[in-house]
């Protein structure tokens, strides 16, 4: 058996393609966040979402996740199993931080909280499912990047940190420390789960290792991270998603249109109506907002307002 490493791009590519047909068939589950309220709005609500996912998929075992994402509004499973199964999960998880925030005083309205799920069809664009919702909150807000934000499954991803993470089985705690991390009398069937830190261990319910074996190897994980606007594009429009590059990223984007469309260096050189074309392709195609436009074209506001009303 040759070195993973000293193998070829086509011996590489081959080995996830068996990945990808021996375990699917894949699903992206998503909720909408622009339709609901606020769920989780600090660590420990984001702490209790976690353990409320991990428990589900404990009951739930013929379902693999691969990567998730929690966000303060919505969110994003990439998920392997069949179908129906995956609709129970989300069940399981819904119910359960339902019946968590019905102890609070909060007054949460769940209706507009239901999910949507969407097949995974190709290895390549599995690939790029799980590298948009691993880039979620990193898009959303500039604090973190795609393997620093601590509600998903993208900071356990090629990190050589996580086999130094001593982490226990959640049984070897006390019964009354379980319940109040899991919010259920009925502790038994997560003990095998593992805790650190009061969190429950994402390697433990997430099946990081799968999901790493849909990429060649580190290096094509992370150069994909950042320079795959095109698919991001197309995911976000079959999720209906609003944002789904940063500034940044756009920039690089906006400057590569006009230099391919007009040979021109530089936006600054761009006529009124060609800065009119280009903020068209930006809005339709990569989603940029008014106030992104007319910072990065140097529009009049009240002219963009009347182009893409909102």
């Amino acid at each position: 058996m040759k070195d993973f490493c000293a193998l070829s791009y086509s011996e590489k590519e081959r080995i996830c393609e068996n990945a990808f047909i021996n375990n699917g068939p894949y699903w992206h589950l998503f909720t909408d966040g622009t339709q609901m309220q606020n769920i989780f709005r600090n660590d420990e609500e984001f702490k209790d979402g976690m353990w409320s996912l991990a428990s589900a998929l404990h009951l739930q075992s013929e379902v693999r996740l691969l990567t998730f994402e929690l966000m303060s509004n919505h969110i994003h499973l990439i998920l392997s199993g069949p179908e129906e199964k995956c609709l129970e999960l989300f069940d399981l998880f819904r119910t359960r931080i339902r019946t968590l925030f019905a102890r609070s005083e909060r007054a949460i309205d769940w209706k507009p909280f239901r999910m949507n799920i969407l097949p995974i069809e190709t290895l390549q664009a599995l690939r790029n499912e799980i590298i948009y919702v691993n880039r979620n909150a990193f898009v959303a807000n500039p604090s973190h990047t795609p393997d620093s934000y601590p509600w998903g499954g993208g900071c356990a991803y090629f990190s050589s940190w996580i086999k130094f993470i001593s982490a226990s089985p959640l049984g070897k705690l006390t019964v009354n420390t379980q319940r109040k991390l899991l919010h259920t009398r009925d502790v038994a069937p997560f003990s095998s789960l593992l805790e650190i830190g009061s969190m429950p261990f994402i390697p433990s319910f997430c099946d990081i290792k799968l999901g790493e074996s849909f990429f060649r190897d580190a290096r094509s994980y992370f150069n994909s991270l950042t320079r795959n606007a095109e698919a991001f594009s197309q995911i976000a429009a079959r999720i209906k998603d609003s944002v789904f590059l940063t500034d940044d990223e756009l920039y690089v984007v906006l400057n590569t249109f006009v230099h391919k469309e007009y040979a021109l260096k530089s936006t600054t050189e761009l006529t009124a109506q060609q800065k009119i074309d280009t903020a068209r392709h930006m809005h339709f195609n990569y989603n940029a907002s008014n106030q992104q436009l007319r910072r990065m074209l140097r529009m009049d506001l009240a002219i963009l307002e009347e182009l893409f009303p909102q």
